[in-house]
């Protein structure tokens, strides 16, 4: 029964573990294996969340080594990107202010809430990271590639006003 309350964060370490292995392969060119390494690890992410809660073995601490987990894999890849498709740095950017905006309110009241809009946003970039490798060796889909990332962009710009909402809802609580 005590190895069910590790599962979850092992998932969430794997992830850890191989993004510089990710990285390295990206830099390498070998993009179809990349892209598949990145939908089975990013699916982790999804088992991790899934496992926690069904077991009942949810905790801060699995919660912050998540985001830092993803915070990872999703720059490293993005970064690999990047060196494709310039248009990769906007949603790099826009994780880095996130990233900022929940650090600062972390910092100030000692709060990380994940937010349903920034998981889903989560969800949404790790597929069009997924796209974008594929794009690589199969660019056909860049209509498809395309889409995601407007989508991605969509649910950053939202998921980065709801947690500057969060910050100001926390801040005004702890005035009080």
């Amino acid at each position: 029964m005590k190895i069910k309350k590790c599962i979850p964060n092992l998932l969430t370490v794997l992830r850890i573990i191989v993004s510089p292995i990710a990285i390295y392969i990206g830099i390498k060119g070998h993009y179809k294996i990349l892209a598949m390494m990145c939908a089975v690890v990013a699916f982790t992410d999804f088992l991790d969340g899934k496992l926690a809660r069904k077991w009942d073995v949810c905790s801060e601490f699995g919660a912050k080594l998540d985001t830092i987990a993803d915070k990872i894999l999703a720059g490293g890849l993005l970064i690999i990107l990047i060196l494709k498709n310039n248009v990769y740095l906007y949603l790099l950017i826009f994780e880095i202010l996130i990233t900022i905006i929940n650090l600062i309110t972390y910092l100030k009241v000692h709060v990380v809430e994940s937010l349903l809009i920034g998981k889903i946003k989560t969800w949404v970039l790790f597929v069009t990271i997924v796209l974008g490798l594929v794009n690589v060796f199969f660019p056909t889909i860049h209509i498809i590639m395309n889409i995601g990332i407007i989508l991605t962009i969509i649910f950053q710009i939202l998921s980065f006003f709801f947690y500057i909402r969060n910050y100001f809802l926390f801040t005004k609580k702890k005035r009080i």
